[in-house]
Formats: C-alpha cells, structure tokens, sequence
C-alpha cells in the first residue's frame, strides 16, 4: 500500500507508512524511506537520514540499500569518504545478488594500496558472514 501511494505520487502517505513499518524492522520500507530521503521525493532531501536507513536495512540484508550505502561511502556523501567501507559494502551487495556491485568493488580495490586492500577485505568478509542473506 505504501509504494502503491509512492508510486500514485502520494508523498506524504507513502512516506507516513514508510517510517511506521521502517520503525519495525521492515528492510524493505526502511530502503523506501531512504531513497525518499536521498531523492528529496515529497520531503526534504537529507542525506543524513537517507544514510541512517539505507544502513539500517543494510544490516538486515537488503542488497539494494548496501549497493546505495556503498556508494554514500564512495562518494563522501554524508559518510567519510572511503574505499574500504565502499568496497566491503560493494562486495556484499555483490553477494547479495546485484551483479554490477563486484565490477565496481574489483575496481575500487585496484585503486587501493596494500594496506587498503588488506582491511578492504578483512572488513569485506566481516560484512558478508554478517549481512549476507540466508
């Protein structure tokens, strides 16, 4: 009912609905709200917010919001700016079943020095034994 109201351009319910089921743990609803926060879709645009919920629902497996939150990192965009956390976040939505998140994390690690790329991966099978789905 709330992406029908999103996609009906119904902002403001689409968003009320969004955050009362984000609010329990609906990754999916917590990945909505956040791309209405990171469009500015029907209420402000605020970067910080959209970060907070597309990590949230990153932890709990949703590859759409690990590829966006690996590319809030990439991008310095309201994140510290980071190859590591890009990359480890790229790798998992690559295990997760988004297809062009591996080529852009095997490109991120070319960019890396040794030591970059030691933690990158390190922190990469962290986030896949964490956050991969089951």
């Amino acid at each position: 009912m709330a992406m029908t109201a999103y996609e009906q351009g119904n902002y403001q319910q689409a968003y009320e609905q969004f955050s009362q089921l984000a609010q329990q743990d609906n990754a999916e609803a917590q990945y909505n709200l956040a791309f209405m926060y990171f469009g500015g879709d029907g209420i402000p645009q605020d970067d910080v917010k959209a970060a907070f919920w597309f990590e949230k629902a990153a932890k709990l497996a949703h590859a759409g919001a690990q590829d966006t939150l690996a590319y809030m990192h990439l991008n310095g965009r309201a994140l510290d700016a980071s190859l590591v956390e890009a990359y480890a976040w790229y790798r998992v939505a690559a295990e997760n079943g988004i297809f062009l998140a591996k080529n852009v994390s095997e490109n991120l690690k070319k960019q890396m020095n040794v030591d970059e790329r030691l933690h990158a991966d390190l922190l990469s099978s962290e986030y896949i034994k964490e956050y991969k789905k089951e």
